[in-house]
């Protein structure tokens, strides 16, 4: 009897280690063990990069500004989340991305059944490896491919390149400039601060004030339940060049206000950008535009 027991705790030994060093050898060969690590799978270049943490925005009370968002028409989309049993706004922890115009780039991690998504792909025309799938875009010349990194992380190029996905396989890079260390932000190419002609005209006038500075950043944090407030923070040459920057983005926010009058007050992106605030550091350029609960509401 002491024998069997002896014998059924070794062997209990034996599991309990097999699990924690298999356990330990699964996270160490893992590429993206955090949000932070996918930003550096995104390819260098001037890209406008932006990354979501999707679990923070839920925590934040403003997953409802999501439920708007379809990355496909609604009735492709319902198609696709039929097939796929895969909802962005349920199913991705984080996303990061990088676009310039015409190739975009993503990087997501979530919850993902791998064989509905190759199956769907197959169904569409695609072809699929073991780990990578590549199928025609809707847009004549374009291709979509996705790869994936780990079970958990996968990575999507649509340009017209059919094998662009496989630039975001790891080791990754270093992120460009610093990491802003918020729940959702984008630092915004040069060639898109010169030419914003795809941003909304009013961000399109703001685009063309921080045009010569080194790097623009544009961070979202939340405030209180149901309120955030995004932050601008530009790194220029010199202070004058800085300075320059603020005075006009704050000749444009009472431009905005003139032009918009009370219709301002109604309008959801020009309530925003009225209550715009700057101000410099050196070379650093700062401000912030509050997004309150009735704002929120408004955008939903």
């Amino acid at each position: 009897m002491r024998l069997l027991k002896a014998l059924a705790l070794a062997l209990l030994l034996v599991a309990v280690t097999g699990a924690v060093w298999y356990g330990i050898t699964y996270y160490r060969h893992r590429f993206v063990r955090s949000n932070g690590d996918l930003a550096k799978l995104l390819p260098p270049g001037d890209l406008t990069v932006f990354f979501a943490d999707l679990n923070a925005v839920r925590h934040a009370g403003l997953l409802r500004l999501l439920a708007g968002l379809k990355p496909a028409p609604e009735e492709q989309y319902a198609q696709f989340m039929q097939k796929t049993q895969f909802d962005f706004a349920r199913d991705l922890d984080a996303l990061a991305g990088a676009y310039d115009g015409d190739r975009l780039y993503l990087v997501g991690r979530g919850h993902f059944d791998w064989d509905k998504l190759q199956a769907y792909s197959v169904a569409h025309g695609g072809t699929c490896g073991s780990d990578f799938c590549q199928e025609p875009g809707s847009t004549a010349g374009k291709w979509a491919n996705f790869v994936r990194v780990q079970p958990d992380v996968i990575a999507l190029a649509v340009s017209s390149d059919r094998t662009a996905a496989d630039v975001l396989r790891p080791p990754g890079r270093r992120l460009q400039g610093d990491d802003p260390g918020a729940p959702v932000w984008v630092k915004l190419s040069r060639a898109l601060r010169r030419n914003p002609s795809e941003l909304p005209l009013p961000l399109q006038i703001f685009a063309i004030s921080v045009q010569s500075a080194d790097e623009i950043t544009l961070a979202v944090q939340p405030v209180k339940e149901g309120a955030f407030e995004i932050r601008l923070f530009g790194d220029f040459a010199n202070p004058a060049a800085a300075d320059t920057a603020r005075a006009q983005l704050d000749i444009q926010t009472r431009n905005l206000r003139r032009a918009l009058g009370d219709e301002g007050q109604k309008s959801d992106l020009g309530a925003v950008l009225l209550g715009g605030k700057f101000y410099t550091v050196g070379t650093r350029l700062e401000g912030s535009w509050p997004v309150d609960k009735e704002l929120v509401a408004a955008l939903e």
